[in-house]
């Protein structure tokens, strides 16, 4: 698996900065989505990075170390077959066939994300019915024996940003962050979720305060950024 992701990853999305870090968690408000519930970081069109361009990023609940933020990206599959990097992985209906880029920083490091009624007890829960898998050995053991009826996608990668980076990218307009929801995750159509999400936004800008039950559009602010990352991310 050395070296091939990672020269397919780059081939399919050329890093336009210099290792510009990536996915770390953040809650943008606690009133609005609680201490420890992971959101959506959600690239509006002003953001033209290579990489993070219509992303759409899990971002992961606060942690250590508190320089960093770290997220996932989710809606950004790739054109390496999970199969490439696992040849024993089980084609199950609900293993994606293709890894996903979560991000550029170590993108040759595996996660899953998965959505189960239960799940092992070693691995975090994120959110409702949604895990998060990071160590290597119980990744690879998830893909060769996935439990029938689990969604789980593989991701490479992650994206991690210092404090101040993400300041600088939130003060110049290139995030949205709106709650998570398991079912984009999980779209069978991920090229389709950021615009779904940047169009609510959008809306949401325009039409003020009357927000719908289920969404609510936030602006983040530096001050927002929680001081922590996340251990299971890192």
């Amino acid at each position: 698996m050395d070296g091939f992701f990672h020269w397919r990853i780059l081939k399919r999305f050329p890093l336009g900065r210099a290792i510009l870090a990536a996915l770390v968690i953040a809650l943008s408000t606690a009133s609005a989505f609680g201490a420890d519930k992971p959101y959506f970081l959600v690239a509006t069109t002003d953001l033209s990075d290579p990489v993070f361009e219509r992303s759409v990023v899990l971002m992961l609940p606060p942690g250590v170390p508190p320089e960093l933020v770290v997220g996932l990206i989710v809606n950004k599959p790739t054109e390496v077959e999970v199969k490439k990097l696992y040849p024993k992985a089980a084609s199950l209906k609900g293993v994606a066939d293709e890894a996903f880029l979560g991000g550029p920083v170590e993108p040759e490091s595996p996660s899953i994300v998965m959505r189960g009624s239960s799940a092992p007890s070693n691995v975090a829960h994120l959110l409702d019915d949604l895990y998060l898998v990071t160590d290597a050995d119980l990744v690879s053991g998830l893909l060769e024996n996935p439990k029938p009826g689990e969604n789980m996608r593989l991701i490479m990668g992650r994206a991690q940003w210092t404090r101040d980076q993400l300041h600088a990218e939130i003060a110049e307009g290139s995030w949205y962050a709106v709650p998570a929801n398991v079912d984009m995750v999980f779209s069978e159509d991920p090229a389709k979720v950021w615009k779904t999400l940047v169009d609510r936004a959008q809306l949401l800008e325009v039409e003020g305060p009357q927000l719908p039950d289920d969404f609510t559009l936030l602006r983040c602010s530096f001050d927002q950024v929680p001081r922590g990352g996340s251990p299971a991310a890192r």
